[in-house]
């Protein structure tokens, strides 16, 4: 027992020597697989490190070739294509150019005045007679000295809405070489049978009464412009003045200076069936707008017909000349004590006005209506709302309808001008200048 113990002892120390020799190769080994996996993955993070950011969670070997092709091209095209070309492109076209061209055509008034109609001039018939003749104006009292001629047409005037040739029936008579008084029945009768009646005296007096010293005739104020000008111009209004020849040669330097702000000028008119041209126009509306005053005209007008307003308009035009205006051209018909010998109704006269207008606005220029107070009631029907300028000799006018500018005044003093003169009044907030 006792040999064999050394035995034993050398076989256990040569198995421990075996199992030791055998852990030491297994651990080289297994150091010697750690170092070279080791190397390989450094060598596969080198390759993947142009991919990782665009693919970080991504293995190895399967996205290398992948991602480069399918990640860049796809995230940078469709980043930096999309956004630019639909967020700037797309704001410029739909805000500028769309607010633009929407607001200025909304604000311009040309879209009003494209439907502009011409008015319709109608023939009309005793069917369409409506009402009874008016008495325009009449001398309920007239007073002649023996041996002067009485001629009835000069102390009435009338007209009737459709009837040209009203009918005056007269009862009773005067006999002018007698002295006295004679009373008179009239009775105005249209075609569709309507009636107005009315009744004169005359008198014919033996001889002429004897004049009074000093003329019995007063003194009449004459309105200074600085005056009117103090009473009348304020934040919504003007101050202007109407010329013709009867003012002379004017000085419009001296008239703007006195605070004048625009002037009416009268191109010239028709009357007893000729066109004139007032002979101070050319000269007047040139230094009006020199001394820098604002200008418009006015036609003095006794047409009969449609067919004159048109042959009127063209000599107007031609006057003109292309004139650029400030103000309106007015129609100034203002011959109602003559109204029966025009052989026309109210209708006509409202028809001259009207393709008075219409002409006008073709040639480019607006009209507007001349008229006093009282025949603005009754005469005019301003059927399309033309402008109005108005005439009324009161300080402060009762007349409601609408008006753009006022006549207050025909006894007007103003420097630069020797003579009476037209004041009127221009409201900026009814108008355009």
């Amino acid at each position: 027992m006792k040999k064999s113990q050394p035995i034993i002892k050398a076989i256990a120390l040569l198995i421990v020597t075996a199992v030791l020799i055998a852990g030491v190769v297994v651990f080289g080994n297994r150091k010697k697989n750690e170092s070279s996996e080791a190397n390989e993955d450094k060598l596969l993070e080198e390759t993947a490190e142009p991919t990782s950011e665009l693919a970080a969670e991504t293995t190895i070997p399967t996205t290398e070739p992948t991602p480069e092709p399918t990640t860049e091209p796809t995230t940078t095209p469709t980043t930096e294509p999309t956004s630019e070309p639909t967020t700037e492109p797309t704001l410029e076209p739909t805000t500028e150019p769309t607010s633009e061209p929407t607001a200025e055509p909304t604000k311009e008034p040309e879209p009003t005045k494209a439907p502009y109609k011409k008015y319709e001039v109608k023939e009309l018939t005793a069917a369409d007679d409506a009402q009874a003749p008016i008495i325009l104006n009449i001398t309920k009292n007239p007073v002649l000295v023996k041996g002067n001629d009485f001629v009835l047409s000069k102390y009435i005037s009338y007209a009737d809405d459709v009837c040209r040739d009203v009918k005056l029936a007269v009862t009773g008579s005067v006999d002018t070489a007698v002295p006295g008084d004679y009373p008179l029945s009239l009775i105005l009768r249209d075609d569709a049978g309507h009636e107005t009646s009315a009744s004169m005296n005359v008198t014919i007096l033996a001889e002429a009464p004897e004049k009074k010293p000093g003329g019995g005739g007063g003194t009449v104020t004459k309105e200074q412009f600085g005056d009117f000008m103090a009473n009348y111009k304020n934040e919504n209004t003007m101050v202007g003045i109407d010329v013709s020849k009867w003012q002379d040669k004017i000085d419009f330097e001296k008239v703007a200076a006195a605070g004048c702000g625009f002037v009416m000028i009268r191109l010239g008119g028709y009357d007893d069936g000729s066109t004139y041209t007032d002979k101070f126009f050319k000269d007047n509306i040139k230094n009006a707008k020199a001394a820098g005053l604002k200008v418009g005209i006015y036609w003095h007008a006794e047409e009969s017909s449609v067919e004159e307003v048109r042959n009127n308009v063209k000599y107007l035009l031609g006057v003109l000349d292309g004139e650029k205006l400030d103000l309106p051209v007015a129609y100034d018909w203002e011959d109602f004590s003559k109204f029966p010998s025009h052989k026309m109704s109210m209708y006509d006269l409202n028809a001259c006005f009207e393709v008075f207008c219409d002409e006008l606005e073709e040639a480019g220029y607006k009209a507007c209506i001349y008229s006093s107070k009282n025949p603005l009631g009754y005469m005019w029907k301003n059927e399309r709302n033309h402008p109005v300028w108005m005439a009324h000799y009161v300080k402060q006018s009762n007349y409601e309808g609408e008006y753009f500018m006022w006549q207050h005044s025909c006894t007007g003093r103003i420097d630069g001008i020797n003579a009476d003169v037209d004041l009127d009044v221009l409201y900026l907030d009814r108008t355009e200048v």
